[in-house]
């Protein structure tokens, strides 16, 4: 990232010009593609059902819908959805919460790593919530919930205070895994604007740097899954993952463009890549060693992430009416909220 863009950025953090709690109260268009996402994928009991992985749940999928029905003005769901996921996923040990739900299985929740980025969602929710019903509870909870994100899902690797995708499972003695997706830019502003603390200005701004390092292949993109070297620091694709621009980093864009954080240096890489395919051509996924693309082309989200972050020749945002399935229709809702809220630089 050049260093005016990264200056003028933490400049925004540090004064919290931008507040990533704004809601677009009765946004109508907002209200309309949250209602079809509320029919399609919400589950009586207060679960969001993932309809591309076999009908399971996961602190993301809660995450997320506790963020849409808040910013839709949807208090009753907010609390069912609330209400389940503390129930079912939240640890007994810290506040963070357990990453998967599966439905008619002894246990349904067999694996207690938590996942960041479904911890991150669910505290943007809360706030969104507190603030727009006059909830002071759920501001606390909140508050609690980054304090253990900040407390034991950060680490120091060489200048860099990193944020790890999980409990378990990312560290060894060589390397730290991250996946930059987990890197929920409006949240993370969130806790510095509760807390003030500088821990979190640090793993924003070590994030940006980070992510302006991250970028490989023809078109400079970022793979879902990187390695930091411990004692180099040197930042590559992680090994054990595909190498590829794909299911995980098609978030990284939504969530700097989101943030005001999408800088002109980085938004040309992106729209470079989205306007070599088109809008009729855009992959699914590309392998960042060899260029390989994807044989299919990539769902409506993909098409309505790229539509917001540089995709000169597409039209307007699909509607989720046409969202083949939950993470390619909340993507698409996330969009239209960060257009909603002004994303961009």
């Amino acid at each position: 990232m050049e260093r005016r863009s990264f200056l003028s950025v933490m400049a925004a953090v540090g004064s919290m010009s931008f507040i990533s709690s704004a809601v677009a109260a009765d946004d109508p268009v907002i209200n309309a593609q949250w209602a079809i996402f509320r029919t399609k994928y919400f589950h009586a009991d207060g679960r969001i059902i993932d309809t591309g992985n076999s009908g399971e749940s996961h602190s993301e999928g809660q995450g997320y819908g506790m963020l849409f029905a808040a910013t839709a003005g949807d208090q009753t769901t907010f609390e069912a959805l609330w209400a389940w996921t503390r129930t079912n996923l939240q640890h007994k040990t810290d506040k963070l919460f357990s990453w998967r739900y599966l439905d008619g299985h002894n246990p349904p929740v067999a694996d207690k790593n938590n996942a960041t980025d479904g911890d991150l969602l669910i505290a943007l929710g809360l706030v969104r919530a507190g603030k727009r019903w006059d909830r002071a509870d759920y501001i606390q909870d909140a508050i609690a919930i980054y304090g253990d994100v900040l407390k034991l899902m950060t680490m120091q690797v060489g200048p860099y205070k990193v944020l790890l995708p999980g409990g378990v499972g990312f560290v060894n003695k060589d390397s730290v895994t991250l996946n930059l997706s987990y890197y929920v830019m409006p949240s993370l502003m969130q806790a510095v604007a509760l807390s003030g603390d500088a821990g979190w200005q640090k793993v924003i701004a070590d994030g940006l740097l980070i992510i302006g390092q991250a970028r490989f292949g023809e078109w400079k993109l970022p793979p879902d899954w990187i390695s930091i070297n411990r004692q180099s620091v040197h930042v590559s694709i992680a090994k054990g993952w595909p190498p590829r621009f794909s299911y995980d980093a098609i978030r990284v864009p939504l969530y700097l463009y989101w943030a005001h954080m999408l800088s002109p240096e980085l938004l040309a890489g992106y729209a470079n890549f989205w306007n070599h395919f088109g809008a009729s051509a855009l992959p699914g996924w590309v392998d960042l060693t060899n260029g390989t693309r994807s044989p299919y082309n990539a769902p409506p989200g993909y098409l309505a992430v790229a539509t917001c972050s540089g995709l000169a020749s597409a039209g307007g945002l699909p509607t989720l009416n046409n969202a083949p399935d939950y993470y390619s229709a909340a993507l698409t809702l996330l969009v239209y909220i960060a257009r909603g809220e002004g994303g961009g630089m």
